[in-house]
């Protein structure tokens, strides 16, 4: 966590500093994750605004229904990106800018989830029982649930702070 070069510099600061500077360590290390988790799902929310429209993919893919409960976010993310790899393959020989887009969102949503810890799911619906839905209500939804998590995220960060 810390390098060994920073602990020795610290471990020679005068004992009132050590304290501050543990301190501000420790309030960074906190806020860091969250900062990060919330930038990747900025990235992923801009990338889906450019391909919100596309005549590329005719899919009917499988959407989850916004009414989920929160304890749920990851799981229902977890569904989105799976059809995002759906988008990807579909649009593997398509336009070269939208499918990186969709790979760059499913990137992102992965980072995401990496970077999260809450994964109690167990009574989540499965991706498999939402219901098939076009491919612009699909990314309507995508883009409604990041923007739910999002909102969520930075009241977490509020609460901490």
């Amino acid at each position: 966590m810390v390098s060994d070069a920073v602990l020795k510099s610290v471990l020679q600061f005068p004992e009132s500093l050590k304290n501050k500077f543990l301190v501000f360590y420790l309030i960074l290390s906190l806020y860091l994750p969250y900062i990060q988790a919330t930038g990747r799902l900025e990235a992923a929310l801009r990338d889906l605004q450019k391909i919100e429209v596309s005549s590329e993919i005719d899919a009917y893919l499988y959407t989850a229904d916004l009414n989920y409960s929160s304890h749920c976010n990851l799981s229902v993310l977890k569904c989105f990106q799976l059809e995002m790899e759906v988008v990807s393959y579909e649009s593997k020989y398509g336009d070269r800018k939208f499918h990186n887009s969709v790979d760059s969102i499913i990137r992102n949503v992965r980072s995401f989830l990496r970077i999260e810890t809450n994964t109690d799911t167990k009574t989540c619906q499965r991706c498999e029982t939402y219901k098939e839905k076009k491919y612009s209500d699909f990314i309507t939804h995508f883009m409604f649930v990041i923007q739910r998590i999002y909102q969520e995220e930075n009241t977490k960060m509020k609460i901490v702070h």
